[in-house]
């Protein structure tokens, strides 16, 4: 094995740089992970816009356990791994109360030199999951899908709620065919913009797919009334789920059913993060607003089942699969083209 390797850092406004650096030692506790793939996520971009300082970048990864270090015991040398994002310390007072999902400072590769982008990374043990029977890049799907995964969850979802899903983002899209297989009645999609994103929420299993430009989501045409309680009105829904910026938050409560739910994973920053809301409509409509936030990531083993047993259509979620040598383009190109590109998945 070499000694070096290549590996990215990124700095604003959108500057990325590849640098040979040494590999990293493999220490007690943890693995050197040989990176076979590793998807862009939509934070990454802000992570473009802000940061002052270079910093290595990439967290949804998946590749080879090259070298194990001492006292692991669940991955071997060659084992194929997924890399969770954050993980939950086992020792806290929630975690012994069995709510690991309130904890996210277990071990994790934040800290590390380097990360996802780059031909090696280090993980801890308690991130680092065994899998089989999947392509690198479908794989590479298992971070953000879990992510859809707890927003589903947060919502609730029964069979026969009408469900709408607003932002065709991957993880949107991941949200719109778990609902689907969930037993939703009927799905809407709502995406700002036309392009490829409304085409494949359609393939993923939405009923109806609309633009925000052309149609506001509180005027669209959904088929219930509402059942009960709070101002009558036409056109509602059961369940809906924000993976957009905040600002869509109070428009879309003005269409939940009576007694529906709303989770939301969409943030911003600064004024952006602010949103006012009526709480009394809020209150007389029995409506819930709740925040997914999936940190650390859960839910892998399930998520990788899914994958395996075609739940999620792997290809209709990627558009991209492009060399680490091309990460400048790959994130360009989702920065000035997001209508038109879905997941980019980077291969060393």
């Amino acid at each position: 094995m070499s000694k070096t390797m290549r590996a990215a850092f990124i700095k604003a406004p959108f500057q990325v740089q590849l640098r040979e650096v040494p590999i990293p030692e493999v220490k007690p506790g943890w693995t050197l992970v040989k990176v076979e793939a590793c998807g862009i996520c939509g934070t990454d971009l802000h992570t473009l816009r802000s940061a002052k300082d270079w910093s290595p970048l990439g967290h949804e990864v998946v590749g080879v356990a090259a070298k194990v270090g001492a006292g692991v015991r669940s991955v071997r040398e060659g084992d194929k791994v997924a890399l969770e994002s954050g993980s939950f310390c086992h020792t806290c007072d929630a975690c012994r109360d069995g709510r690991v999902d309130l904890c996210n400072t277990g071990p994790n590769y934040w800290g590390n030199a380097t990360m996802g982008f780059a031909e090696y990374i280090l993980a801890p043990e308690e991130g680092t999951v065994v899998f089989d029977g999947l392509k690198w890049e479908h794989a590479a799907l298992v971070e953000p899908m879990g992510v859809a995964l707890d927003m589903v969850y947060t919502a609730e979802i029964r069979p026969g709620n009408d469900v709408l899903v607003v932002g065709m983002g991957p993880i949107g899209l991941m949200a719109v065919a778990l609902a689907r297989r969930t037993g939703a009645g009927r799905i809407y999609a709502a995406h700002s913009r036309r392009g490829r994103r409304m085409e494949a929420a359609k393939a993923m299993g939405a009923d109806e797919a609309f633009c925000t430009k052309e149609w506001a989501i509180s005027r669209f045409p959904y088929r219930k009334r509402r059942v009960a309680g709070g101002a009558p009105r036409e056109n509602v829904v059961d369940r809906a789920l924000v993976t957009a910026p905040p600002s869509v938050i109070p428009e879309t409560l003005q269409v939940l059913n009576y007694g529906g739910i709303l989770s939301f994973i969409g943030i911003d920053w600064g004024e952006g993060q602010h949103i006012t809301i009526p709480a009394d409509d809020l209150h007389f409509n029995k409506a819930q607003l709740r925040a997914s936030f999936a940190s650390p990531a859960l839910y892998f083993p399930t998520c990788l089942q899914m994958l395996r047993d075609g739940w999620i259509a792997a290809d209709k979620v990627i558009s991209h699969v492009m060399p680490l040598e091309q990460l400048q383009e790959a994130l360009l190109l989702l920065r000035d083209d997001s209508a038109n590109t879905l997941k980019v998945i980077v291969k060393p």
